[in-house]
């Protein structure tokens, strides 16, 4: 029999990325395309594919890959969005977990009829949810911060939580099986669970402080190199999860997740580039094993599915979840809306059918080993249970992820917690005009964020009270998760940077719509960015300059055209941002106009018979 291996990867990899690009145009989830993919070209389809080739380096490959996937998601953790909601975040990983685990099981045994051992595995392969289906879907429909932050973190930190679980689960039931040995497998089964969190948690702490002492060293350099900067970063986390896994198995997927999280703190100049590159890696990751995973499902196989199965989703998602989330966020910070719509949305992805993947191939192997061990009759049930776990898996995905992408957003905006049409400005650039303009916002009850990569800006913005955080506004995927407040709804790209505001801006524009963003830089803007350009002209180094020489300063008025720039106007609670598309002559009847006016004891005068825009 020919070797297609080689065959097989090649064209996972290929294929995966291509499906990854045509989602990403559309702006749909790409897992369901992926897992539609890895059947059509697999064993049951055209044949040109199958995961099995690669033999028992399949599952070396899926404990990189998660690792690596898991590490990506880490970098994009901090401690500012751990903070929104720590008491949730916390509860949803140590009770969370444990619900999750116990409820899926009951579900399993009595509504797919699992022998209870099967069940048990089935339901500690579900405690995860995985970055890679979660944050794609929360990018579709943006939720308050407070949601957003839980699901992100639990996302990233159930991973490791739930491999390890499964897999000491595994090891747990093949000493059942083949040696019946219950009266050890009590403490036998502390020693597996807690072996891998607590050597990972070491492992993680020591690979996390090198890489960030790493990284400090590299970023001394007046301008880090992007290439040393990456290998650095996938060298820690593989050297992390290679030594994990040496002192015990599954060990490295919590070490490389501490690791993650501490490494995620360093700041330098290469951060953007880090995130891309990893970012990256995880696409073509996700991409190819879901395509060499599904290569090996028989599609016949989906005519077995019963209502058995779609009772059994519909109960982890309405009864186990909601249940799960309601007792481990008591006494949080996210109120009953919240925590309800929490409590429903939990889609599966790569992570939960890799675990699958390996566990039923090691455990049927256990049980057939011990066939002379136990009654026919049971010998046959449990194998039948193992061989009908893939299936199970592939319909929880499917159901779980479709009713994410369309139910979900549904639910969030009846409940309330989707972020609105926006009423929060976000500035990008800390410079003097910047914070004055964000000041005199505040003042009129107008939420500001001001962004900026310098931390000597930021921490002059803060000083003046003023929300500010550090941060690249080149990184959309930090824009995304992090970076831009939830009800965002103007931004303003006025760096000096031609390059860092055109990204910014056409970020911006394309999240917010037309009229929504503004871009003032050292040249004039092109393109579909030209009318949202407010430069008139003038590039903003030189109008700061001016700002400062003729000492003008931000400020409001009844009349437009008593201001020398009018930046926007206020009308009740709600700020509208002044670019060529808003006509500020429009404005509402008793609107006050921000922008710029002269400072000093004389009363600020118009510097032209009509407004300007900024």
């Amino acid at each position: 029999m020919p070797d297609t291996s080689a065959q097989s990867l090649a064209l996972a990899l290929g294929v995966s990325a291509v499906v990854t690009v045509f989602c990403r145009k559309l702006r749909i989830p790409a897992l369901l395309p992926l897992l539609g993919c890895g059947l059509a070209l697999g064993t049951s389809g055209l044949d040109v594919v199958d995961g099995s080739s690669l033999g028992p380096a399949l599952k070396g490959f899926i404990t990189v890959a998660i690792g690596l996937l898991i590490f990506e998601g880490a970098l994009h953790l901090n401690r500012d969005e751990l903070a929104r909601a720590p008491r949730a975040v916390w509860g949803l990983l140590t009770l969370g977990a444990l619900l999750t685990w116990a409820g899926a099981t009951v579900a399993a045994h009595y509504l797919l009829h699992f022998s209870f051992p099967i069940a048990t595995l089935l339901g500690a392969s579900l405690i995860v949810t995985g970055p890679t289906v979660v944050q794609p879907i929360l990018r579709f429909f943006r939720v308050t911060p407070r949601v957003h932050a839980v699901l992100a973190a639990e996302a990233v930190l159930a991973d490791p939580i739930g491999v390890v679980v499964s897999i000491a689960t595994l090891h747990m039931l093949r000493l059942y099986f083949l040696h019946d040995n219950e009266a050890n497998l009590a403490g036998h089964g502390a020693w597996l669970f807690s072996r891998p969190l607590l050597s990972g948690i070491v492992i993680g702490l020591i690979m996390g402080l090198v890489g960030r002492m790493l990284l400090d060293i590299i970023s001394r350099s007046a301008r880090p190199e992007p290439q040393l900067v990456n290998l650095t970063a996938v060298g820690i986390c593989m050297t992390c999860v290679g030594i994990g896994e040496a002192v015990t198995p599954e060990g490295g997927l919590a070490a490389v997740t501490v690791c993650g999280i501490l490494m995620a703190q360093a700041r330098i100049l290469g951060a953007t580039e880090l995130r891309a590159f990893k970012e990256l890696l995880a696409i073509m990751l996700v991409g190819t094993l879901f395509v060499l995973l599904a290569s090996r499902f028989n599609i016949a196989r989906l005519g077995a599915v019963t209502w058995q199965e779609v009772y059994f989703i519909l109960a982890l998602l309405f009864v186990v979840r909601p249940a799960s989330v309601l007792f481990s966020t008591l006494r949080s910070k996210l109120d009953w809306k919240e925590r309800l719509f929490a409590g429903t949305f939990a889609p599966r992805g790569i992570v939960a059918l890799s675990v699958i993947a390996v566990a039923s191939g090691e455990l049927s192997q256990a049980v057939q080993s011990a066939q002379d061990k136990m009654p026919a009759a049971r010998f046959t049930q449990i194998l039948a249970d193992i061989e009908r776990l893939d299936l199970v898996m592939f319909v929880v995905i499917a159901g779980t992820v479709l009713l994410a992408s369309t139910f979900s957003p549904a639910f969030a905006w009846l409940l309330g917690v989707r972020a609105g049409e926006g009423g929060t400005v976000m500035l990008i650039g800390a410079h003097p005009l910047s914070i004055a303009f964000a000041k005199l916002l505040t003042a009129h009850e107008i939420p500001v964020r001001v962004v900026d990569s310098s931390e000597e800006s930021i921490d002059i913005a803060a000083t003046e009270g003023v929300e500010a955080i550090i941060g690249d506004a080149t990184d959309h995927r930090w824009l995304d998760d992090f970076g831009s407040p939830h009800d965002i709804g103007w931004v303003v790209a006025w760096t000096g940077n031609h390059d860092v505001d055109q990204l910014a801006a056409r970020w911006a524009d394309q999240r917010l719509g037309k009229g929504h963003t503004a871009i003032w830089s050292a040249k004039r803007a092109r393109g579909a960015l030209e009318a949202a350009d407010i430069s008139t002209g003038e590039p903003l180094a030189e109008a700061l300059a001016r700002f400062d020489r003729e000492h003008m300063a931000c400020a409001d008025a009844s009349q437009a055209d008593t201001l020398v720039r009018v930046f926007g106007w206020v009308s009740g609670d709600k700020f509208t941002l002044n670019v060529p598309t808003s006509r500020v002559l429009q404005a509402p009847p008793g609107s006050v106009f921000v922008g710029i006016g002269e400072s000093g004891d004389s009363k600020p005068t118009s510097r032209s018979s009509a407004p300007t825009h900024i």
